[in-house]
This record gives structure tokens, C-alpha cells and sequence, in this order.
């Protein structure tokens, strides 16, 4: 929340919903936004900032439109929609977290930010380590709070922070299932290096163990019990059946 000298030079909280800049912020957001957010597989896009297209960020932050996610920093979408609707305390930057309603929105925000990181399952590496605007970069400290923490520490789902949103626990079979895909994802990665891997390995084991077997027969050369069921014709004359009595 803002200091105690900021508080009273805002004045009380102001609320005047719906009354907003129709031009600037035409309507709420609907689920159907939410869900097209929701399918966005680039977390962040070229420059960056709120200019980036096909961004994630950039579209829940409400700088890009939510149904086409093309840049439009002169309309306000998702998050950005709620504060020019509440039109009043909520509408200012430096005074906003004031608003209860702040909180509450905010944490529905993260929320959608949690669904996002739970189906789509980014790295690490997918969060800008350079280039992003002033503060933002992964390894950059979270201003102004203490202790300090990076930005790509919160980078990961919310159970790993130590809280989670009930709409969006699942039953213990899904939560098998989160634990397996992962693994599935990174196999798929590296599916054709895996086929190419055991197709070298079968060649390989298919030559060694011809050569061992000829090197075998080489060897041993021919026993008496591979000797051939028909001999030369010559050997007939040597042959007894008499027995000995």
C-alpha cells in the first residue's frame, strides 16, 4: 500500500464504475477472453514491451488485443480493462493498490497467469534474461520488496510458492498426470535424437554380433556333432553293422 503522505494527498477512495471512457475501454473482459489468452504459447514476443504481439504477457496485461493479441496500447484489455472500468482510485497508478478491489483482482490475474504456466509448462530460459524493459529481466531484483527476490523465481507454479487456487486443484489422477508430462514434453523435444540413437544402436549390435559369431566359427571349426548326416560314398566300404560277440 501507498505511504501515509501519498494516502492524503489521494483522499478517499472514488469508485464510479462504468462510467469510463467507452472508446478507451469498451466492455469487460468475457471467459472467451480469458481462453484465447489461455492459448498462447509465447510468453513474451519482440520488443518486449506493450508493442509485442502474440505475447502472453503482453495480452493479459491488456496492452494487446484479447481476441487477436495484436498490439493496441489505445484500448485497455483483461488486466488493464478493470482499472479504467472502476473508474477512480482504481484508474491511477499511484493510488490503485488502495482499492480492496485491487487485491482481488489482482489475484484472479495470477490466477490466470498460474492456468497458463500449469498447461503450458515454460522453462526457465523462456522468461527474458536480457533486452527486456528497465526491471524486468529474469535475473533482476523485484522492486521495492525485502528481502530481495528475482523476477524468474516467481516464474513457476504457484503450489512450488506454497499456495494454490481451489477452482483449480485437480483430482489425484490429474496431479499423476502433471507429474508425467513433463517428462513427456522433454521426450518429444528430443524424440528425433532418441529414434537416431537407437537405430545407430541396433546397427552397431546387429555388426558386433556378427562378428562374434564368425570369429566363433572360425575358430571352433567343425566338431564331430555338426559333422554331416551323408559321408563320402568312399567311406561305405569301411562301415560294419556286425556286432561283436
Amino acid at each position: 500500500f501507498m505511504s501515509a503522505t501519498l494516502l492524503g494527498s489521494i483522499g478517499p477512495i472514488r469508485r464510479n464504475p462504468g462510467n469510463n471512457d467507452k472508446s478507451r475501454t469498451p466492455r469487460l473482459p468475457s471467459s472467451a477472453d480469458v481462453e484465447f489468452c489461455l492459448s498462447l504459447t509465447q510468453y513474451e514476443s519482440g520488443p518486449m514491451d506493450k508493442m509485442a504481439n502474440y505475447s502472453f504477457r503482453n495480452t493479459l496485461e491488456g496492452f494487446a488485443d484479447p481476441q487477436t493479441a495484436i498490439s493496441n496500447p489505445a484500448q485497455s484489455g483483461l488486466h488493464n480493462a478493470l482499472h479504467i472500468y472502476m473508474n477512480g482510485s482504481m484508474s491511477q497508478v499511484q493510488g490503485s493498490a488502495n482499492d480492496p478491489i485491487f487485491v482481488l483482482h489482482h489475484a484472479f490475474v495470477d490466477s490466470i497467469f498460474e492456468r497458463w504456466l500449469r498447461r503450458h509448462r515454460p522453462m526457465l530460459e523462456v522468461y527474458p534474461a536480457a533486452n527486456a524493459p528497465i526491471g524486468h529481466n529474469r535475473e533482476n531484483y523485484m522492486v521495492p520488496f525485502i528481502p530481495l527476490y528475482r523476477n524468474g523465481e516467481f516464474f513457476k507454479p504457484s503450489r512450488e510458492l506454497g499456495y494454490d487456487y481451489e477452482y483449480l486443484q485437480e483430482p489425484a489422477l490429474q496431479s499423476f498426470q502433471d507429474f508425467l508430462t513433463p517428462y513427456l514434453q522433454e521426450a518429444r523435444q528430443i524424440w528425433a535424437w532418441l529414434v537416431g540413437a537407437a537405430v545407430f544402436g541396433g546397427i552397431v549390435t546387429a555388426a558386433l554380433t556378427g562378428l562374434v559369431r564368425a570369429c566363433r566359427k572360425k575358430k571352433g571349426g567343425t566338431s564331430s556333432e555338426i559333422q554331416p548326416l551323408l559321408i563320402e560314398s568312399e567311406d561305405y566300404n569301411n562301415i560294419s553293422y556286425q556286432s561283436n560277440f
